[in-house]
């Protein structure tokens, strides 16, 4: 996606969706790659279950201008 970038990939739904919700309430805008696709062959969104490698793993892109901001929200999430 031309000006945006990955910011992280995640072993399941629910850690992509708990820093998506995280990203997103600090006004980055995120886009989960995969997320409906991985939902179409028995993974959803908030499972625990590894994602569906035959379809790639769940990537949180944001716009290239809140990427740092967003590297720094993810070091802070994991570190609380």
């Amino acid at each position: 996606m031309k000006g945006w970038v990955i910011v992280a990939q995640t072993p399941n739904g629910i850690w992509a969706n708990l820093l998506r919700s995280y990203l997103e309430g600090a006004g980055i805008k995120v886009w989960m790659e995969n997320e409906h696709v991985q939902s179409l062959f028995g993974v959803t969104s908030l499972s625990v279950l590894p994602a569906n490698l035959a379809f790639g793993p769940l990537r949180l892109w944001v716009p290239m201008a809140q990427a740092e901001k967003a590297q720094f929200l993810i070091r802070e999430f994991f570190s609380l």
